[in-house]
């Protein structure tokens, strides 16, 4: 599995609310009331929200299925984990956040469990239901699971046995990097759960900014949940690997790059017949020039050459040195595989797209698949399908003839891998 969200929900119906906060914002999501079936899951999901049904069970109990939950997600190369709790409060809280915590050997989480669009606020650290007092409100009384007090970190302490810090209305309200600094300081003081207040949405967009910032567990209603849904799109990335100098995909390419916001990328291949031992070296310029573009959110297209004129070049200069034609292409596919390999290897895509034959079936042997789930034509004459085995097994995967399309092709593939409707060119 490529990476992806996983979150915890202790009841069906608050998996099915927070799972619809990450469709909102095109992601891929499906709801589990079987765990077992995550296996099933692979590539095909950018979100997987896992029903463990433990609101009302022991705190024993919840600890034990909730870690065997986020055990089993960590197995699957899980990419961030958050943990849905009820927003009023309701359920073993304190225990499934130690579960989590635990399991994932984290040191600091911060809890943000307001959801202002339905009238669940947290001002000066107590959490109001349409304006009352938790305490005085009919989820206090919950037959299966009462709730006692609204000071939010009193309630989390005394369940998890961890020390609580607060961040209060006048702190969420300054720049984020304010606030990062202040949750740091926080964790540096020995906070292991900061309870954040949040009275608008705009409150738990500042929290979740600032949490990813500092790459902290996160726990919260589908309020949070949608804040940080925002935030996930952006990892929503193409990457495009094309071995081919055909005039219909160099065009192609540059139309991307004009309509597109891409890092057009080339391996300098200046002597690199001469000195072979370049070919790790070239390689790794694509990868941090590919690092620096994602860092960005960028999409990235690793074009070999620019023109078929650059490849003759190589070819005479390989035949000079006694090379055939199958050597110097060879060599050259070495280049992009290599790099595809690892760019691949530490980023989660949306997609891969593959451009030219050869190239397709040499990054496919890098990458370690063991063949290709067929989902059909992308476009006519463009198939589309799911990588299966190796270190991107389940990925969508789209491989391209170098002469296909239309000069806007390209560009169609790359929005429609990443969510966004087609408007036309």
């Amino acid at each position: 599995m490529q990476g992806f969200l996983g979150v915890i929900a202790d009841d069906f119906t608050g998996a099915c609310d927070v799972a619809v906060q990450f469709k909102k914002q095109r992601l891929e999501t499906i709801v589990l009331t079987d765990i077992k079936f995550l296996g099933s899951c692979k590539g095909v999901f950018d979100v997987v929200v896992v029903d463990t049904e433990t609101r009302n069970l022991t705190s024993e109990d919840a600890y034990r299925k909730v870690r065997r939950a986020v055990r089993l997600l960590r197995q699957n190369n899980v990419k961030l984990v958050y943990k849905k709790i009820d927003s009023t409060l309701r359920g073993n809280i304190g225990a499934e956040i130690n579960a989590v915590m635990d399991e994932l050997d984290v040191k600091a989480i911060i809890v943000a469990p307001a959801f202002p669009d339905q009238k669940r606020k947290v001002i000066n650290g107590h959490l109001l239901v349409n304006g009352e007092p938790l305490e005085k409100t009919e989820y206090a009384y919950d037959p299966l699971s009462p709730v006692s007090g609204s000071r939010v970190s009193m309630l989390i302490e005394k369940q998890a046995k961890k020390k609580v810090g607060e961040i209060l209305l006048p702190q969420i309200r300054k720049d984020v990097d304010l606030i990062v600094k202040e949750i740091r300081s926080q964790i540096e003081a020995g906070k292991e759960v900061i309870v954040a207040d949040a009275e608008i949405q705009s409150d738990l967009e500042r929290i979740a900014e600032a949490s990813l910032a500092l790459n902290v567990l996160l726990c919260g209603s589908a309020g949070l949940a949608s804040a940080l849904s925002s935030r996930l799109t952006v990892q929503s990335r193409v990457l495009v690997v094309s071995g081919s100098v055909n005039k219909v995909t160099l065009n192609q390419i540059e139309m991307a790059v004009k309509k597109l916001d891409v890092k057009l990328i080339e391996p300098v291949l200046s002597g690199i017949l001469q000195d072979k031992e370049r070919i790790d070296e070239v390689s790794d310029d694509l990868v941090d020039e590919a690092e620096k573009a994602l860092a960005e959110g960028k999409d990235v297209i690793i074009r070999l050459a620019g023109s078929r004129s650059l490849i003759s070049e190589i070819q005479d200069a390989g035949k000079r040195l006694g090379m055939n034609k199958l050597q110097v292409a060879d060599l050259l596919l070495s280049i992009l595989s290599r790099a595809t390999r690892k760019i691949l290897g530490g980023h989660c895509f949306k997609g891969l797209i593959l451009i030219g034959g050869d190239t397709s079936i040499r990054i496919m042997d890098a990458l370690g698949a063991k063949a290709i789930r067929s989902e059909g034509e992308f476009l006519p004459g463009i198939p589309s399908g799911r990588i299966i085995g190796g270190i991107c097994d389940g990925m969508q995967v789209v491989t391209k003839a170098g002469g296909f399309g239309d000069r806007y092709t390209l560009v169609k593939i790359m929005k429609s891998l990443k969510g966004h409707a087609e408007t036309g060119n």
